[in-house]
């Protein structure tokens, strides 16, 4: 018996558990750790789209992350945005991680689309309509114990969990997240779409922090395509003035109430503008725990992806990030 209890104990770490032992250390770690990889603003040109199917899809397939997030602008602003162009775009983000996509869309997808440049112009609300279809008329087929959601009648804002790290997406796009440049639209019912729409992200939010609080979480980590410090002055939008405002301004003052009450490590991922960089608490807000990462992308060489490791443990640095390809490390502080 003596020496079955032996071999026994000298089996994998769950075994090892039976036997009265302790984890080791690098099994430790991978319990309190995970890589995620995000990618967004491109491809913006035949270059960066090949480079994006080629040897930016092959490290992705090979590095075992459990999914990616795309966080929108899939095509330049100076394309047209047909149904052809935006379903092959489709199809290519999906096969960076098969049945592992998450998206979040982009200005130059659907608000961007009526631009008198192009030479195909659109409604920007019926390319909402039609991105919707063909992103998110299917939910996708994930694990029960992700605990994968949409939110009801805005399927693009999804939430779900890898152990006790929460991650949700939120639609809110350039543009002034979409109050400026209403060109072949009734302004009315666009901006009226507009206010639903932060409605509908205020209360998922919302929704999400309640969650987060109820269930064992030791991080949140939340996508955009629009960076949330951006915007047109300090001026809140409302009924009375829907446009010349600052269409950020609510949910940026939403996100840093509920981090700074959670206390634990949240990071806000988004795409948009420049530079690559990496901030804490929006560069001094009361949420010192609230971290921002404007992810590599929007016309930044050579073409990649952005990796994050998630280590909530860490007080000082919970978020380690540097690009998939080229290792490139982002800066700290963005002014």
């Amino acid at each position: 018996m003596e020496l079955l209890h032996r071999i026994r104990c000298s089996l994998p770490v769950a075994i090892a558990l039976l036997c009265g032992g302790s984890l080791p250390a690098i099994a430790q770690t991978a319990q309190t750790t995970m890589r995620i990889l995000t990618i967004g603003d491109l491809p913006y040109s035949e270059a960066e789209e090949d480079e994006m199917n080629t040897t930016l899809r092959r490290a992705i397939q090979t590095g075992e992350f459990p999914f990616v997030i795309h966080y929108g602008d899939l095509k330049s602003g100076g394309e047209s945005c047909t149904d052809r162009l935006l379903t092959i775009r489709r199809n290519d983000i999906w096969n960076l991680h098969p049945g592992r996509v998450f998206y979040t869309p982009g200005d130059n997808e659907w608000t961007d689309c009526d631009r008198p440049s192009l030479t195909q112009r659109f409604s920007e609300l019926e390319r909402l309509a039609f991105l919707r279809q063909l992103f998110f008329s299917q939910p996708l087929d994930l694990p029960p114990e992700w605990d994968y959601q949409q939110q009801p009648l805005f399927p693009e804002n999804a939430r779900w969990r890898q152990g006790e790290i929460l991650f949700l997406t939120l639609h809110i796009v350039g543009t002034n997240n979409g109050r400026h440049e209403i060109l072949l639209d009734d302004p009315e019912m666009a901006i009226a779409q507009v206010e639903a729409r932060d409605q509908a992200n205020r209360v998922w939010l919302q929704a999400a922090f309640e969650d987060a609080t109820q269930k064992p979480t030791r991080a949140v980590m939340i996508t955009t395509q629009a960076d949330l410090s951006d915007g047109h002055g300090e001026e809140p939008c409302t009924a009375k003035n829907p446009t010349d405002c600052n269409g950020y301004l609510a949910l940026r003052t939403q996100l840093t109430t509920l981090a700074s009450q959670f206390e634990k490590p949240v990071l806000l991922v988004h795409g948009d503008t420049n530079p690559y960089c990496l901030d804490q608490g929006f560069g001094g807000s009361q949420a010192p725990n609230l971290w921002r990462l404007n992810a590599w992308g929007d016309f930044q060489t050579p073409t990649d992806a952005t990796e994050i490791l998630i280590q909530p443990d860490d007080q000082d640095q919970p978020f380690v990030v540097e690009t998939l390809l080229h290792r490139q490390k982002p800066t700290v502080g963005c002014e």
